[in-house]
């Protein structure tokens, strides 16, 4: 049996059934979150956030989406928190990388699938996808604003009476979301995304009386039970199946490919030189914070010659959605519950690897297992 809030978010991504720790500011009387209110959040790079649940009901997801992970690439010991999108940007250099057989599969990729693996070319190579699971996070069930301070490429958040920028996910006290889920079952769970950075995830469960960390989740995942994944309209007669993708080969086995292609984000970022300002037009972008100086958008393949666009080729990865440019629609999972696990409380946990990015949004949501 399955109970819970269904609600969603516009910016970046979140699981949305069942509701999330994460989501805790909607449901608090006053905040500019509750009542299925989304303000922008931010004011480097404000984001705004419109709400689809797959029904007509009101959506309670607060700030949930901007609960993740920046500047963190395989290969390292710990995140950075820079979220610059810089072509072949390994933020640890000095430190081994994972061996060949833990890269993930080129069939996989979900963007530059002509490039050769490890090339110059191929300059996503640094990003959490590339090895999935592998590159750290700050927090198994993400933190506030993405880093310990405010930056560009929205990782900002608004401060609550629950958490402000930089706070612990795996902090937030417990959010009873009334899903109960039985052993050798399956069980749904539903996420929606609006800013399609690539790359894939996972579904995996920890025991709540343990630390919620990495290794914890890692003993547990979760595979799909059925090889396709629903999209939930408020109007039921658009929903449509459509195939996933499960890694079956080289790194990152049982993980799942991103659903959707994304055709016009090669999106590259680059320094701005000493004197010079960025001029993108953000908020932050000018005096006194010049957020995007190191950190300046740009097309892939016009500011660095020879680099090709950055994003999804058409051909190899066709859009499944019929093209909604506005994803008016959450994904729908069906997952396959472990028969030999302990009765009792857990938390469910995702994890999304970016590949377009060096960002990786996780979120926990705590259910029952019967």
């Amino acid at each position: 049996m399955f109970v819970g809030l269904l609600s969603a978010v516009s910016g970046h991504a979140s699981v949305i059934m069942p509701p999330s720790r994460n989501a805790i500011d909607a449901v608090e009387p006053g905040t500019p979150w509750s009542g299925g209110k989304h303000p922008p959040v931010g004011s480097i790079m404000p984001y705004s956030s419109t709400c689809t649940n797959g029904t007509n009901g009101v959506c309670l997801n607060g700030q949930s989406a901007f609960w993740f992970n920046q500047g963190c690439t395989i290969g390292c010991k710990k995140c950075t928190g820079n979220g610059s999108r810089l072509p072949n940007n390994d933020q640890c250099p000095g430190e081994p990388k994972p061996p060949q057989s833990a890269m993930l599969d080129p069939q996989f990729r979900t963007t530059n699938q002509h490039t050769t693996p490890g090339s110059e070319q191929d300059f996503w190579k640094f990003y959490p996808w590339r090895a999935p699971g592998t590159a750290p996070v700050y927090d198994s069930c993400g933190m506030a604003g993405g880093s310990p301070v405010p930056g560009f490429n929205a990782g900002e958040y608004n401060t609550t009476r629950y958490a402000k920028q930089g706070d612990l996910g795996s902090a937030l006290p417990p959010h009873p979301s009334g899903t109960v889920w039985r052993r050798g079952a399956t069980a749904k769970a539903r996420w929606q995304q609006s800013a399609n950075h690539g790359g894939g995830y996972q579904y995996r469960l920890c025991p709540a009386s343990e630390p919620l960390t990495e290794a914890c989740f890692r003993k547990t995942p979760l595979a799909l039970a059925v090889s396709t994944h629903a999209l939930r309209h408020a109007d039921p007669s658009k929903d449509k199946a459509i195939d996933a993708t499960v890694v079956t080969s080289g790194g990152g086995k049982g993980w799942v490919r991103w659903p959707y292609p994304n055709y016009d984000e090669g999106q590259c970022d680059y320094v701005v030189p000493a004197g010079k300002h960025c001029g993108s037009g953000c908020p932050g972008c000018g005096p006194p914070l010049f957020a995007a100086d190191g950190a300046c958008p740009c097309d892939c393949d016009k500011k660095y010659p020879g680099l090709p666009a950055g994003n999804t080729d058409n051909a190899t990865f066709p859009d499944p959605g019929g093209g909604d440019p506005n994803r008016d629609f959450v994904i729908e999972d069906t997952l396959r519950v472990p028969s030999d696990i302990p009765a009792g409380e857990w938390v469910l946990g995702w994890r999304w690897d970016a590949e377009m990015t060096s960002q990786i949004w996780t979120s926990c949501s705590d259910i029952t297992i019967i």
